[in-house]
């Protein structure tokens, strides 16, 4: 979505640069209701995801309440649920893995299908086949966990993609 930002216009999300205006204009337009919704129809959030509490905020002021955000969903879990079993499964299942390979991995928030995480080491965003199955197997067991079908959103991706962006 394409976006004029007035001057008195606060800038929400930098990474697209979407305006205030424009998710006020997108909830009012699509009757959008969380965070995710927003990210779809105006990109805000989908970037570097640093702007999702301001989203957060802006959705609560309009709606007048702020919705509530672990209910279970169609897995019978809520997102802490969720998050409590994967923290609990890296920790017994892939620590060992992850330590034996030089690697952390921090997990920053889940939602819904999603697993926001953060990988520490050397071999961080290469295409090496060994950091790639360790990253396979973390999804296989996050997933196990949670009996659904995870999803591994890597913030240090996200925000390596919005450094080269910018320069």
């Amino acid at each position: 979505m394409g976006c004029r930002m007035a001057a008195e216009d606060k800038l929400i999300c930098r990474c697209y640069v979407v305006p205030e205006s424009a998710i006020r204009r997108a909830v009012a337009d699509h009757g959008l209701r969380h965070v995710e919704e927003v990210t779809a129809v105006t990109r805000a959030g989908g970037g570097c995801s640093s702007c999702w509490d301001d989203i957060q905020a802006l959705l609560d002021a309009i709606l007048g309440r702020p919705l509530p955000r672990d209910v279970p969903d169609a897995s019978g879990l809520s997102s802490a649920q969720k998050r409590a079993r994967i923290v609990k499964t890296l920790e017994e299942d892939v620590q060992r893995v992850l330590d034996l390979n030089g690697l952390q991995l921090q997990v920053v928030d889940v939602g819904g299908d999603r697993v926001l995480a953060r990988f520490y080491g050397d071999r961080v965003g290469t295409t090496a086949a060994s950091f790639l199955a360790i990253k396979r197997h973390v999804v296989d067991r996050m997933s196990a966990a949670c009996g659904m079908k995870m999803n591994l959103v890597e913030l240090n991706v996200l925000e390596g993609l919005a450094k080269s962006a910018k320069a």
